[in-house]
């Protein structure tokens, strides 16, 4: 329901900038809500929750958590990991979506 209000929401954002900016030309096609939608869920469900499991079951306290008497050394480490496991899921989100012609370029 969420990746429906955002992808809905979107749309209408585009539609709307498009009327009061018509020199506007979006980069991509226009998306179909319901199924980028459960595409949005399923993706969360499995690819997510899998990722983060594995980081804050498995990297975090085996390894990082190692790092705690260097609370820079630490908190870096943590911030590097966090963040690529961010790029690699929207890296994932949004290949998945163009292999399955989800998004388009124009």
């Amino acid at each position: 329901i969420a990746s429906m209000i955002g992808y809905g929401s979107t749309a209408i954002l585009i539609i709307l900038r498009s009327i009061l900016v018509p020199s506007f030309v979006a980069a991509t096609q226009n998306v179909n809500v319901l199924y980028a939608s459960i595409y949005t869920g399923a993706y969360m469900a499995v690819s997510s929750n899998l990722r983060y499991q594995l980081l804050s079951g498995i990297l975090e306290p085996k390894i990082i958590d190692r790092l705690k008497g260097y609370p820079i050394l630490h908190a870096l480490s943590l911030f590097v990991i966090r963040t690529a496991n961010g790029l690699l899921g929207s890296i994932l989100a949004i290949t998945g979506m163009r292999w399955l012609g989800l998004q388009k370029l124009k």
